[in-house]
């Protein structure tokens, strides 16, 4: 994975108002109180049968610079995967993936309702590593919510997810990529920013699967395989955590194997390669079930 830079809109090295811990306040930045509750668009109204999140995960490391939380209280998912190009010269590539991963969850977790939203929540997360790190590193992020009977996202880069329904796939977010294998990035030092990420919701239901990973994922398992197996497992009854194994293993056998992936699918269509196999990476994968 490459990095991609740009000059920031504005020099990322303001100081921030930063709460002490995750029990004090969620926290003001340049004025401005930062509330997870708070989205641009209206509230959904109650529904009446609430919704809530089953969630479990798998990491299979690789160089280990993804970062992951799962809240199923709150009903809040993140996945972060600290970029590769990176590495070196004594970097750390995955302190801003872990940095993203640890704010949003520390906010999550003092939050007083469910029905956060995840584009304030990756801002403000992004804004308090920022704060708190000059490091060059990169990473991508997203943050999925369940508010009601919505499943809301924000995401930056190709750390995706798919939504399932009776075994079928229904909903798969698209990466953002500026050129091939160089995604979308946030960084302390330069890079895209929250304000490029994409948002949106989908209606859920009660039996809705939820699969969210970072790109060790999604580079190594076309849609269809990935469908094939939610409809195994499902009809399994495994649990989420057993579900993500066997998803995470799926993954992890393709990307030692000679087989297309969608990797080099990607790199021949857009590249003119002409390569088979998959791509050894960080493999996490979250899977959520969607239960009243």
């Amino acid at each position: 994975m490459e990095i991609h830079m740009q000059t920031p809109d504005a020099f990322m090295g303001l100081a921030f108002g930063i709460p002490g811990s995750a029990g004090d306040e969620v926290g003001q930045e340049n004025g401005h109180r930062w509330d997870p509750m708070d989205c641009d668009e209206k509230a959904p109204p109650p529904a009446r049968t609430a919704l809530r999140m089953e969630c479990d995960f798998s990491y299979l490391p690789d160089h280990d610079e993804d970062a992951h939380f799962c809240h199923a209280r709150a009903g809040v998912v993140g996945v972060a995967d600290g970029v590769g190009g990176c590495r070196g010269d004594g970097v750390d590539a995955a302190e801003f993936s872990r940095g993203l991963m640890a704010n949003a969850y520390n906010a999550v977790a003092a939050a007083s309702s469910s029905g956060i939203c995840p584009y304030t929540l990756l801002e403000m997360a992004y804004q308090k590593t920022v704060a708190s790190t000059r490091t060059p590193a990169a990473s991508t992020a997203l943050v999925l919510s369940l508010a009601g009977h919505a499943l809301r996202w924000a995401y930056v880069g190709d750390s995706a997810f798919a939504v399932f329904r009776g075994g079928r796939l229904l909903l798969r977010a698209l990466p953002q990529q500026h050129y091939f294998n160089c995604p979308f990035q946030l960084s302390a030092v330069g890079g895209d920013r929250v304000k490029d990420a994409a948002v949106g919701e989908f209606p859920v239901e009660e039996g809705d699967v939820v699969v969210a990973g970072t790109d060790g994922l999604f580079d190594n398992v076309f849609d269809a395989a990935l469908e094939g197996i939610v409809q195994m497992c499902t009809a399994l009854s495994l649990t989420p955590g057993k579900m993500a194994q066997a998803i995470g293993r799926l993954a992890y056998d393709m990307a030692m194997s000679s087989r297309e992936s969608p990797f080099s699918a990607a790199s021949r269509e857009q590249q003119g390669t002409n390569f088979t196999g998959g791509k050894m990476d960080d493999i996490t994968v979250i899977v959520a079930f969607i239960v009243s």
